[in-house]
């Protein structure tokens, strides 16, 4: 039975004509591609496909290519109506109907883009009027074929090309779409009265619409809680067009932040773990106040309670839920079953979709390696259970113990600590990482309902092992922090990063972090937050550059968050030698005396001592998982411990 308290996420909402069965939505995220006709894929309809039967209301697709190059009719990775109409359309109704019969709604998100951003933007100035015009028919054509393929609707993405038209600091234009307000949007109003003269005036069409770019003097993206002059959009011109759009037909607003030209890397259009709840709720705010149109928004909206709150208090009308409904496609069906402690979290690492997308692989989740393969085989449940032992309690461990036992087996786990999670119980410490401890709580839930037997505070010895004579033995032993020596390193100055984020050492106020990887620098974020004077020296020629790369828009919050707290980062550099006086660090071939009350050791992980090599040959199957084996990151742990685990 639902919790009355979160009621509001499942009341019905009217989109033009259009009535939803509740107010949450899928927003457009580019996991899924396009065959070689521009059309949407088996793969793709088996991925909306599951979204909608998790009980979504509505989805927006990922972006759908209005237009290739000058208006012309190319293929891209991305569906594009026009490539080839008459196949687009026939995949379309294939998605449609499986979206429908869930009683769910779909929109077709549709953007204009060429090239790199820069061109774009070079070339938004060097249209002509016909060439604009040509742009306006083509998005009208696009969304009619969208219309006959069976989708509910359009959303119009204002970021990418057309930001080089809207936003003033772009435009340079001295015709009828340049200078004053009403003529950088008159575009975008002419994209929609376009639309509804080929669709009609009931075909809902809203728009993925940045209210604030956050763009500071110099070209730098700007910090929530950062006072800057806004040198993009700013909320009262983003409120001014608001009014000219519902005027043109817009019949809602899916509300975000940023400004495309940091591409990939902008942190306010993919919001990482660093941001607080709710990234978008004040702009949805104010906008509530100009227009009687639908307020659209995710941006870490996942928290129920926060999400009912705005609902209630009017501050939006429907929740986005993006990656979160990667991590867990039944989402909206658990909240209403009153299964919220069921639901997998979302960590809002950007690495499983965003980095993963960037980098030219297939994208997925971080926490649900199943995301994006949902055409894939399941765990077949095995007909002979076997015995099956996990050491270690990390995420490599935790999911192999969990699809084992979904599968049938009969687990016991060993972890040596107090709790399971391994290196997640301690950077869930650290500020605005608590997704880490939800995912913990989550594993715990599942075993524990699966009845997984587990062993914590205690260490898996041979003798233990071999008493229980498993058929499976997976060894997830981990990592730990890496040693160095140097002259002072026996100091009562000398701490490390996992020490200092569990309050186990107490750090003075001046303190200098050795190791400009992510955990050195997001422990020294930890302390810099907390008024300590942090300074980081890197071996290599930049922090945050060692390891497996971070998603673009994590690594560059992370980066301003430091520079933000006065950070000093010193690179190229290395510790020489710890004295009464402070550390003393070589850079450019010269020595220098860094004052500092604490020296934190922050250079990396390394494979924790293993009981594989012992134990290989002793029992029928054994596999080593996870950091145990060579250190990576979650994704990967999880990706690897779930693959092994579900076909052995």
């Amino acid at each position: 039975m639902m919790d009355k308290k979160i009621g509001d996420l499942f009341k019905p909402v009217t989109i033009n004509q259009l009535e939803l069965k509740n107010r949450l939505f899928m927003p457009a995220m580019g996991i899924v591609t396009a065959d070689e006709n521009g059309a949407y894929t088996k793969a793709a309809i088996a991925f909306y496909g599951a979204r909608a039967r998790g009980g979504v209301g509505l989805i927006i697709t990922g972006a759908n290519q209005v237009v290739g190059s000058a208006g012309k009719k190319t293929v891209s990775s991305f569906p594009t109506p026009l490539a080839n109409p008459e196949a687009y359309t026939s995949a379309g109704l294939e998605l449609t109907r499986a979206i429908h019969e869930q009683g769910t709604k779909i929109f077709v998100q549709l953007a204009a883009s060429w090239g790199s951003l820069a061109e774009q933007y070079k070339g938004c100035n060097a249209m002509t009027t016909a060439q604009i015009q040509g742009l306006v028919a083509a998005f009208a054509d696009s969304a009619k074929i969208v219309q006959a393929a069976g989708f509910d609707g359009v959303e119009i993405e204002t970021g990418e090309l057309l930001d080089g038209l809207t936003l003033a600091h772009l435009n340079q234009r001295c015709d009828g779409y340049g200078g004053a307000l009403q003529n950088r949007f008159r575009i975008v109003c002419e994209i929609i009265s376009a639309i509804k003269t080929v669709c009609g005036s009931s075909f809902p069409v809203i728009l993925r619409f940045g209210m604030k770019s956050y763009l500071k003097e110099g070209g730098h993206q700007a910090l929530p809680d950062e006072t800057f002059v806004e040198q993009g959009r700013d909320r009262e011109e983003a409120l001014a067009a608001a009014v000219l759009l519902v005027a043109a037909g817009c019949d809602g607003f899916d509300v975000t932040a940023g400004i495309s030209m940091f591409e990939s890397a902008s942190y306010w259009k993919y919001p990482p773990v660093y941001f607080g709840k709710g990234v978008y709720l004040e702009l949805c705010e104010v906008l509530k106040k100009v227009v009687a149109v639908p307020v659209l928004a995710a941006g870490k909206m996942a928290d129920p309670e926060l999400a009912t709150e705005a609902l209630k208090t009017g501050r939006l009308d429907m929740v986005g839920l993006g990656r979160p409904l990667l991590a867990d496609p039944e989402l909206p069906d658990k909240l209403k079953n009153d299964q919220s402690k069921d639901i997998r979290p979302c960590l809002g690492c950007n690495d499983g979709c965003l980095a993963q997308l960037i980098a030219g692989h297939e994208a997925s989740c971080t926490v649900n390696p199943d995301c994006n393969r949902e055409l894939q085989p399941m765990f077949k449940t095995v007909t002979n259970p076997k015995k099956v032992v996990v050491i270690g309690g990390g995420p490599a461990g935790m999911e192999a113990a969990r699809v084992s036992a979904v599968r049938g087996h009969q687990v016991t786990l060993f972890e040596k600590s107090y709790r399971l999670g391994g290196k997640l119980k301690y950077s869930s410490k650290r500020i605005l990482k608590t997704a880490d401890d939800e995912l913990i709580r989550w594993y715990e839930i599942q075993l524990e309902k699966l009845k997984v037997e587990i062993c914590l505070d205690e260490l898996a010895i041979p003798e233990k092992i071999a008493a229980i004579n498993p058929d499976i033995l997976f060894i997830a032993q981990g990592a730990e922090a890496r040693q160095v020596t140097f002259p002072g390193n026996d100091s009562d100055k000398v701490t490390n990063a996992l020490d200092v984020i569990t309050d186990k050492t107490y750090v003075g106020p001046r303190c200098i972090a050795i190791g400009g990887g992510l955990s050195g620098c997001e422990a020294a974020l930890h302390l810099a937050m907390h008024r300590h004077k942090m300074i980081i020296v890197d071996s290599s020629p930049d922090i945050l550059s060692a390891g497996i790369p971070l998603a673009p828009a994590n690594k560059q919050m992370l980066r301003d968050l430091l520079a933000f707290y006065r950070s000093e980062i010193i690179t190229s550099a290395r510790l020489k030698a710890v004295t009464e006086d402070g550390a003393m660090i070589e850079a450019n071939g010269q020595e220098r005396l860094i004052p500092v009350h604490h020296v934190m050791i922050a250079v990396g992980f390394e494979p924790a001592p293993s009981l594989f090599k012992e134990l290989q040959h002793n029992y029928p199957q054994v596999y080593q998982l996870g950091d145990s084996q060579a250190v990576k990151n979650i994704r990967a742990a999880i990706g690897a411990a779930n693959e092994v685990a579900g076909r052995v």
